[in-house]
């Protein structure tokens, strides 16, 4: 069992039940324990500075008497108004903030370890500075009255990951991704491995991240090139079902995301990656990226390298003269609509009497990207 070294103020958090808790020899870390909770050799080993027991009125008091404790009574838990006063007491008696905590769930009564572990989910959305380092769990083999104490741990590092999924399902969000592939990177290397190519991937995963949220659309097909080659790596691909199993789970979502952004022409690839954050909830800057893809298309078009600002703003130009000038062209139209919405949106804060609804907005950013589509392809093949 790893100990993590903290200077951060140590807290033990314990359960106490009703039951009828007899001598038994832990096995803790390499060492052996003769006691009748498990929190007597849990403290000697965690050596925390604050101790929390909690327990229902009828629980074995009379037990930890010896010890320096914050004592805290709950329900039994019978109940969902049960839980949630559990939950009220719990956040009203226990602080946890800049600490290092561990709890012990050992004795453990009915169905509070489930509630347990969604609290120390609370405490860790609430609390960034609090480091939950342990989850106790004494097995009892009745055969030899021995009981080895583990640490359930990974079960949050497994609820962390599914987090970092959820987060790049529903928003395209790879910072809870980044931060478990550094942790892990981290870890690894405190075990003297070194050379992995998952520093690799931490860096390039960082890149991607930052791009997308900056907006920086034309770097987006470099960056994810250099990320297919590397999710292609028969070393990294090991490296993640020893170090990352989870990760190995996302890999093809991974490959398949960066994939949408290499396309033929710039503009293609602008136009996916408009969608792209139409579809992961960012539609301000999907109607950004759009404009910039008509540039580019008209640019490209026009023979002109979409790079050149000077060009590229000469191109932009032309583009306004053509509206002004009642231009029925359909790229010319649609320019229009894009720079009227584009304008609306940016400067929304600035205008208090005018109402914008910000469902139909977004509508609108749809029905301009399937529309951009159509009309650039046909005038794509058109010319």
């Amino acid at each position: 069992m790893e100990k993590i070294e903290s200077s951060k103020l140590k807290i033990l958090i314990s359960f106490l039940g009703t039951g009828n808790y007899q001598k038994v020899k832990y096995q803790l870390n390499g060492q052996s324990f003769e006691s009748d909770l498990s929190i007597l050799p849990i403290n000697e080993y965690f050596k925390p500075n604050k101790i929390y027991i909690i327990g229902t009125k009828d629980s074995r008091w009379e037990m930890v008497a010896n010890l320096n404790y914050e004592r805290l009574e709950i329900p039994a838990g019978k109940s969902a108004d049960e839980f949630w006063q559990m939950f009220d007491l719990f956040r009203k008696n226990i602080t946890v903030g800049e600490s290092e905590v561990a709890f012990d769930i050992t004795h453990c009564f009915r169905s509070i370890p489930f509630f347990v572990v969604i609290f120390i989910q609370f405490i860790k959305f609430m609390e960034k500075s609090t480091e939950v380092s342990h989850i106790f769990y004494g097995i009892l083999d009745q055969k030899t009255n021995e009981s080895q104490i583990i640490d359930l741990r990974p079960v949050l590092d497994l609820l962390d990951w599914m987090e970092a999924i959820a987060s790049l399902k529903k928003y395209g969000d790879l910072d809870d991704l980044c931060l478990l592939v550094e942790k892990t990177e981290k870890q690894a290397r405190k075990q003297g491995v070194k050379q992995l190519r998952l520093a690799n991937l931490k860096k390039e995963l960082k890149q991607l991240t930052d791009i997308t949220k900056m907006t920086y659309v034309p770097q987006l097909g470099e960056i994810s090139e250099v990320l297919k080659q590397l999710l292609d790596d028969e070393i990294l691909r090991e490296e993640t079902k020893i170090y990352l199993r989870p990760l190995s789970l996302l890999l093809p979502e991974l490959k398949e995301m960066i994939g949408r952004f290499k396309k033929p022409t710039e503009w293609e690839a602008q136009l996916e990656a408009a969608k792209w954050y139409l579809e992961n909830k960012k539609p301000s800057q999907a109607l950004l990226v759009l404009r910039e893809a008509i540039v580019t298309f008209k640019c490209l078009a026009s023979g002109v390298d979409p790079y050149e600002r000077e060009k590229r703003e000469e191109v932009e130009k032309k583009l306004g003269e053509a509206v002004k000038s009642k231009s029925q062209d359909p790229l010319h139209k649609l320019w229009d609509k894009v720079t009227q919405l584009r304008n609306k949106v940016a400067h929304a804060l600035m205008k208090r009497r005018e109402n914008i609804d910000p469902d139909r907005s977004i509508r609108k950013v749809n029905e301009l990207i399937s529309e951009a589509e159509s009309v650039m392809k046909e005038q794509k093949h058109g010319s």
